[in-house]
């Protein structure tokens, strides 16, 4: 038998149906966009490949139910391996780091809009990192929407499209007085969760007031080394985080550390004070003590990477994976920052589309 007779009857133990789904002809997909114009219903279920003619390049493939499909090279050869995905969000795509060792590399607002690529590494450093800092950004009220139009959308809450964090009478969060901030994620009684933040400075002129961020994942990594038993519980026992005032409330139920399906770390969410008390057990003083394991590590000088937000400076953070914090500050002077939110899912698709263009 010729070597080429020997591979295509080896093509044809290939699962007919997989050929057949990968079909793009204009009787299987659409020609502009690409989607299927059938259903996984009218894939037979005993099809069968009857033929394979073969080229340098590609692979034609005869099924029983008269259809031909027509595959590259490199398409066969996935076929036979199998395909293997990436999980975008899992900690495995990721760049972990401790606050103490990180370079913090500001990035000017104007080379980030005059230049693709510079705009590229940009999104790849909140996609990888889990932030960029922008500076130069103009201090004008609602600039930070700008930010957000450089790679998707806002995500309005109750709090509106821009919320201002400066020191209030009658303050209904503590993110509105001159105190301390411990690290944490924002709204984790939202489902689904605002998985970009925005904080943008318009003014200071205070001492104190310094902003910090902890990796998350890394922590979980780190409690996941330290204590298994305690890294169980978070991210398998369910957690209630709770919102209310006058006009909303909010609530979501989950683990603090999520997983994927592959036991990778995908999302942290951490707030303690908006996180309601376990609910009692036989082991409620393990859940403590696996909450404790992880407070202290968010809360280890190690972790934050501490810096200052001046007039111009706009941070953009992964808020599924970054705890943000902030030092006390006098309350004489002035400290106004303004915040948006916005999803990962459109800053992926932006790093997408630019990496398309680079190669083009």
């Amino acid at each position: 038998m010729e070597i080429a007779e020997l591979r295509a009857a080896e093509l044809k133990f290939l699962s007919a149906r997989l050929v057949r789904d990968l079909c793009r002809c204009l009787e299987c997909r659409h020609p502009v966009n690409g989607q299927r114009l059938r259903s996984i219903l009218d894939l037979p279920l005993n099809l069968a490949i009857e033929d394979v003619f073969e080229s340098q390049t590609e692979s034609l493939f005869s099924l029983s139910d008269g259809h031909q499909v027509l595959l590259s090279r490199d398409e066969v050869a996935a076929l036979k391996v199998g395909a293997s995905f990436e999980d975008p969000r899992s900690e495995m795509v990721k760049f972990t780091w401790e606050g103490a060792r990180l370079d913090l590399t500001p990035v000017p607002w104007n080379d980030y809009l005059a230049s693709p690529r510079v705009r590229l590494r940009s999104l790849r450093e909140v996609a990888h990192l889990g932030f960029m800092l922008l500076t130069g950004v103009s201090r004008d009220s609602g600039s930070v929407l700008e930010v957000i139009d450089t790679f998707g959308f806002v995500r309005e809450t109750n709090y509106g499209k821009i919320f201002d964090v400066q020191v209030e009478e009658r303050p209904n969060n503590l993110a509105f007085t001159n105190m301390r901030i411990a690290p944490h994620t924002d709204n984790p009684y939202r489902n689904p969760v605002p998985s970009v933040q925005l904080l943008h400075c318009l003014a200071t002129d205070v001492e104190g007031g310094n902003s910090g961020l902890v990796d998350g994942f890394k922590a979980a990594q780190r409690l996941r080394e330290i204590s298994p038993k305690a890294f169980g519980i978070l991210s398998q026992e369910n957690f209630h985080f709770t919102y209310s005032n006058a006009n909303t409330y909010l609530e979501y139920v989950g683990p603090v550390i999520r997983l994927n399906t592959n036991d990778e770390i995908v999302e942290v969410r951490w707030n303690d004070r908006s996180m309601q008390s376990p609910s009692s057990s036989e082991y409620v003083d393990q859940v403590f003590d696996a909450l404790s394991a992880f407070a202290t590590i968010l809360n280890g000088k190690s972790m934050v990477k501490e810096f200052r937000l001046n007039p111009g400076d706009c941070v953009v953070f992964d808020n599924t994976r970054m705890l943000h914090s902030r030092t006390s500050f006098e309350s004489s002077g002035t400290r106004h920052l303004q915040g948006a939110y916005a999803d990962l899912d459109s800053l992926l698709s932006s790093i997408a589309v630019l990496e398309r263009g680079e190669l083009e």
